[in-house]
């Protein structure tokens, strides 16, 4: 429930009408068990050891949002602005695997950049970028290190970025992955980037501390 969703970590198990559950279980008189009893006791205490109320508010509240129409305004420019940013990256030379994306996700291999992706990965945090390293098709690389990275657009969405924004993020990301061991590039992008942001506050009616 979180991620493009914008609720908090967790998750939720729907179904329609009960039924008898698959694998032949039975109460202790001999009658099945219906699917939601076995469901129930799977998450408790299976799974977690009690509700965790403020959880559920935030999925509840998550759900409202989701039932808005802004919230279908957002999806679609989730989309529209990571069509930006593969866009962006493949005019750089980049090498996109499935060459752009339909979501809101692109798998970027760097194999043909000379950098890993875990190289990748600290150099943009230092200039308070995040993505994820990720293996890419016949990756060479192990797991912990890999050849690609993962970049996508749900979060800077929310913060109201466009697209000219995002093509603007893949500038900065370029300029890092090229140069990962520059040390000033890399602290001028992260002042560029705050400076940025700052015209897309996280909460309008708060000052957030430098």
């Amino acid at each position: 429930t979180h991620k493009t969703l914008r609720g908090p970590r967790g998750g939720i198990i729907m179904m329609g009408n009960d039924f008898d559950n698959p694998w032949g279980r039975t109460t202790k008189k001999g009658s099945p068990i219906q699917m939601s009893s076995v469901l129930n006791s799977g998450v408790f205490p299976g799974m977690q050891g009690g509700p965790l109320e403020h959880v559920i508010a935030a999925k509840a509240v998550a759900f409202g949002e989701a039932l808005h129409l802004s919230f279908k305004v957002y999806a679609q420019q989730i989309v529209k602005n990571a069509q930006a940013m593969a866009a962006a990256f493949v005019e750089k030379g980049y090498q996109l695997i499935s060459g752009g994306t339909d979501n809101h996700l692109m798998l970027i291999d760097l194999r043909s950049k000379g950098v890993t992706g875990k190289v990748a990965e600290k150099a943009l945090e230092k200039a308070d970028i995040t993505v994820n390293k990720n293996m890419v098709p016949f990756d060479t690389q192990t797991p912990f290190v890999t050849s690609g990275i993962r970049v996508g657009s749900a979060a800077v969405t929310t913060r109201g970025l466009k697209e000219a924004d995002c093509r603007q993020i893949v500038n900065w990301i370029d300029a890092v992955i090229c140069s990962p061991d520059n040390e000033k590039l890399i602290t001028d992008t992260r002042n560029q980037v705050n400076e940025f942001m700052e015209s897309f506050p996280l909460y309008e009616e708060i000052n957030m501390p430098a």
